[in-house]
């Protein structure tokens, strides 16, 4: 059964969500959108494995949606990169999270993709 999701924000899911961690990450940043510290911080925050975060995050940062900065301490700081070519779809991406009944198309799809 085809989910009904428009094109944009299903190619933004294939080509970016591939978990349901990853999910929660994106949601989290956009939360966040200024600093989202670092993998460890991170997961303790989703309450999830550090293990299960690292991945994730090391995608959003290689392909440009986090980008890294050192903080005054030296530690990293990861935050949400607004001049990354995926930003925009990135933004459409939350903003057909806003409606819960988008989430669940969201939800239904990924299953159908059968993510983790």
């Amino acid at each position: 059964m085809e989910i009904d999701i428009p094109d944009h924000i299903k190619t933004f899911i294939n080509d970016v969500v591939d978990s349901f961690v990853m999910w929660d990450l994106l949601i989290f940043a956009a939360q966040r959108a200024n600093e989202i510290d670092t993998p460890g911080r991170t997961a303790q925050l989703l309450g999830r494995a550090e293990g299960e975060v690292e991945k994730p995050y090391l995608k959003l940062i290689k392909n440009g949606i986090f980008q890294v900065e050192k903080k005054a301490d030296g530690s990293p700081l990861c935050k949400i990169n607004q001049n990354s070519t995926l930003y925009p779809e990135l933004q459409k991406f939350l903003s057909f999270n806003e409606i819960q009944e988008n989430r669940l198309r969201i939800l239904s799809y990924l299953l159908q993709k059968k993510v983790n």
